[in-house]
């Protein structure tokens, strides 16, 4: 079962062998268990690099020591050869099936996955269709480890940059508070943190469909470099003529001529802080500068005195940032 799983990975087994593990798998809870648990940490696996057979059994060794179908798995960056430090949590909550429909056509397993990324951290993951999703911080994309015969959905709650790959037959779906994002292969944004009413999504590549979740007649078709944003209640589409809003994947934050209060709007939710501004003139200044997301939100606004002089106080317990 050993090689079957680290060929099953890897990528290497036959439509014949799946079914044929799937098999061993409904007959083995075991199996089945540890099975589900691989797959979860496999879904890191492009943050790290290539894993071999070695590493792939040592892993297995580890899970068959796993009681718990939930957990927290910390990953630290410079073990894979990165410059910084990521830590990522990840929970996956399983439902096993205990019967399929057609045996010879469906999988023995069926669940979903949450993939989370901390306050000023950032992190990518792998979709088992090879679409690539980088997640912005305090963001989390929920997504079935199998995805159904007619479309591939996955939930956004946070921001993230999606690199779909492209299916004809098999739509893909990014379904967020506010709105679906429709599209068959391409590459795109998505900002939409539950909670708060800014949605907005950026394409670069390809083709989407935005569509409005409960008014099914407020849809827009993006173009490359074409923003949808909601305002108020209506999705405008504007031109975007700079990728510097695309930098967080780098690990940089860039505002361009943005004001101070829609600035502190995403501060507040990469950083996981309440900031409040007592400065109304600060409010409406328009700032453009580009900040290492590693250096934390108090380094951010030292930056910014810089520029335009006020005053803050940090409250650690109650997690809030006064601005005069």
């Amino acid at each position: 079962m050993q090689d079957l799983f680290i060929r099953y990975f890897n990528g290497e087994l036959s439509p014949q062998e799946r079914q044929e593990l799937f098999r061993k798998l409904q007959q083995s809870p075991e199996d089945k268990k540890v099975f589900a648990e691989m797959q979860n940490v496999w879904a890191l696996s492009s943050l790290s690099k290539p894993a071999d057979k070695q590493l792939a059994n040592r892993k297995l060794a580890q899970f068959k020591k796993a009681e718990k179908k939930r957990f927290f798995i910390h990953y630290i960056r410079p073990m894979f050869g990165y410059a910084a430090t990521v830590v990522v949590a990840v929970a996956a909550t399983w439902t096993i099936l205990t019967q399929f429909d057609t045996p010879m056509n469906r999988d023995a397993l069926a669940g979903y996955e949450e993939f989370a990324t901390p306050a000023g951290q950032r992190a990518k993951v792998t979709l088992y269709d090879g679409t690539v999703v980088w997640l912005n911080a305090s963001s989390t994309l929920r997504y079935p480890n199998r995805f159904a015969n007619d479309v591939r959905k996955v939930e956004l709650d946070g921001e993230a940059f999606f690199e779909v790959q492209r299916n004809e037959e098999l739509p893909f779906v990014v379904s967020t508070e506010k709105m679906d994002i429709r599209v068959l292969g391409t590459k795109f944004n998505v900002f939409a943190y539950k909670g708060k009413p800014e949605f907005s999504t950026t394409l670069v590549e390809g083709s989407v469909k935005v569509s409005d979740k409960h008014d099914a007649s407020k849809t827009m078709i993006l173009n490359p470099s074409e923003t949808a944003e909601l305002r108020g209640d209506k999705l405008v589409k504007t031109k975007y003529s700079t990728s510097d809003l695309l930098l967080w994947r780098s690990g940089i934050y860039a505002f361009d001529d943005v004001p101070f209060i829609d600035m502190v709007k995403k501060l507040e939710l990469y950083y996981d802080i309440t900031i409040n501004v007592h400065n109304e003139k600060l409010k409406q200044n328009k700032f453009t500068a580009k900040f290492r997301q590693r250096d934390g939100i108090e380094s951010v606004l030292r930056t910014l005195q810089k520029a335009y002089p006020f005053s803050f106080i940090k409250d650690d317990d109650k997690n809030i940032i006064t601005i005069k």
